[in-house]
């Protein structure tokens, strides 16, 4: 089901692009391909390391400071081992603990935004949209997300953006600071 829904959003970028194409030659369209760092917050940073990834993001300039984004990507953190009651002491009646190796866990977040150029190479993003999480062991599930973000085009094709990226399911929160450099072509 997850591959079915990120090649469905593949599927959309590439659409949407040779759509935006076909437009005038004043509005352009940017694709890029990203590497993404993330540094777990959080619920997530109880049970989890580092996370690393990729995206793909089509950017849409509907004015001369002011693009619409659509992107999708894989990110995934690989579990910590923590320490959990294993069994009780018949005396003490106390828990035991040992490690437990929490499994990696994986995310692909669909998002649709805006980016805001407040001068050529600095720029504020917003995005909102929906994730799909995966763990070994365990059944998957999805979430409202939300990434706002701040960007800096270094050259005409590469480009840093810092964001928080936030998901909310059932009262927890599984958050990180991520970082994605991308080229643009």
């Amino acid at each position: 089901m997850k591959k079915l829904i990120l090649s469905a959003a593949i599927l959309t970028l590439g659409m949407l692009s040779a759509k935006a194409q076909s437009r005038s030659e004043d509005k352009t369209v940017k694709i890029s391909i990203g590497a993404e760092g993330a540094l777990p917050m959080g619920d997530l940073k109880t049970t989890s390391k580092f996370g690393f990834g990729g995206s793909a993001q089509a950017e849409f300039e509907v004015s001369d400071n002011i693009g619409v984004t659509l992107s999708a990507g894989y990110l995934t953190f690989s579990g910590k081992t923590i320490s959990i009651p294993v069994s009780f002491d018949p005396i003490t009646m106390q828990p035991v603990y040992g490690p437990y190796k929490v499994p990696s866990i994986n995310i692909i977040p669909v998002l649709a935004g805006a980016k805001i150029y407040f001068t050529e190479q600095i720029y504020g993003s917003a995005q909102a949209g929906w994730s799909f999480f995966s763990a070994k062991g365990s059944s998957s599930a999805n979430g409202f997300t939300y990434a706002p973000g701040i960007g800096f085009n270094v050259t005409p094709n590469l480009d840093l953006l810092v964001k928080y990226q936030g998901s909310s399911k059932d009262g927890s929160t599984i958050s990180f600071l991520g970082l994605r450099a991308a080229y643009s072509f």
